[in-house]
C-alpha cells in the first residue's frame, strides 16, 4: 500500500499550517452528505481547498452521476428525453460550475485548477473520445478560472487586488477599494437548455448572511443582494469573460 503523503515540507506546515487531507478522512466525511455529493447543482465551497483532495472526489462523484444519467439509457421512461452528447456536456459543465475553492498558496492554486481540469476532460473523453469539442473545454477551464480563488479565507480577500472593478453602482472610493481586495463567487445556473446566468456575490456577504432573498440588507450597496447578472450560451463561457482573466 502506497503511504499518502500529507505535508510538502515542515516549513509550509511551520508557516501555514499545510496538511493535506487523506482520501480515507476525505471519502469518510463526504459520506456524512452523500445524497448532496451525487447531486449536480449541490455546492460546495472548501475554503482551505489545498490541492483539491476534497473538491476532486466531489467531482469524481458527481460526473459518476453525470455519466450514468448519459449511459443509463434504457432506464428512462419514454416520455424523457434521450440522452446526447450535449446533455452530457451540459451536466458536466452543471457538476464543475458547483464546485468552489479558496486557497493560500498559488502553487495550490494551479495545482487544483489542473487536477480538475484535468479529471473532468478524461470522463469527458471516456466518453466521447473522438467527438470532444474545444469550446466545452474551454468552459471548463473558464469555471475553475473563476471558482478556484487565490485568496484568504480569513481576510476574506484574493492575494492579488483586481486592476478593475467587477461590479457596478460603486460610490466612494473605499467601496471600489474593498472590491477590488474582496473574494466574489459566481453563483452559475442554467435558465434554458443551453443558457446560462451568473450572479456574483461577495464571499463575507455570504459567510455573514447578508444576502436576502428579497433584497432587503443593513449593508451598503453592493454588500446587499446583487442583481448585476449576465447571461451566454454555455459552450460560449470562455468568450463571453475573456476580458476578465487576469
Amino acid at each position: 500500500m502506497i503511504k499518502e503523503k500529507q505535508i510538502v515540507s515542515k516549513k509550509r506546515v511551520a508557516d501555514h499550517g499545510e496538511v493535506y487531507t487523506r482520501e480515507k478522512e476525505v471519502n469518510a466525511m463526504l459520506d456524512l452528505v452523500a445524497m448532496q455529493t451525487q447531486s449536480l447543482s449541490a455546492t460546495f465551497l472548501e475554503p482551505a481547498c489545498g490541492t483539491g483532495n476534497f473538491l476532486i472526489e466531489i467531482l469524481r462523484r458527481k460526473l459518476a452521476v453525470a455519466a450514468e444519467n448519459y449511459q443509463d439509457k434504457h432506464k428512462r421512461k419514454k416520455y424523457v428525453k434521450s440522452p446526447s452528447q450535449l446533455s452530457y456536456e451540459r451536466d458536466l459543465i452543471l457538476a464543475v460550475s458547483s464546485i468552489y475553492g479558496i486557497e493560500l498558496l498559488e502553487d495550490n492554486v494551479k495545482a487544483c485548477r489542473k487536477r480538475l481540469f484535468d479529471f473532468a476532460t478524461a470522463e469527458y473523453a471516456r466518453l466521447f473520445p473522438d467527438s470532444q469539442k474545444t469550446a466545452c473545454l474551454d468552459a471548463i477551464e473558464c469555471l475553475l478560472h473563476f471558482n478556484i480563488v487565490w485568496g484568504n479565507a480569513l481576510s476574506m480577500e484574493v492575494e492579488t487586488p483586481r486592476h478593475s472593478i467587477s461590479l457596478d453602482g460603486l460610490v466612494t472610493e473605499e467601496e471600489k477599494e474593498r472590491s477590488k481586495k474582496a473574494i466574489i463567487f459566481y453563483q452559475w445556473s442554467f435558465v434554458t437548455e443551453r443558457k446560462i446566468k451568473r450572479v456574483p456575490f461577495i464571499y463575507w456577504g455570504l459567510v455573514d448572511r447578508a444576502y436576502q432573498p428579497n433584497g432587503n440588507s443593513p449593508l451598503p450597496h453592493p454588500y446587499r443582494t446583487v442583481f448585476q447578472s449576465s447571461l451566454c450560451d454555455f459552450l460560449q463561457l470562455k468568450q463571453q469573460y475573456a476580458n476578465e482573466y487576469e
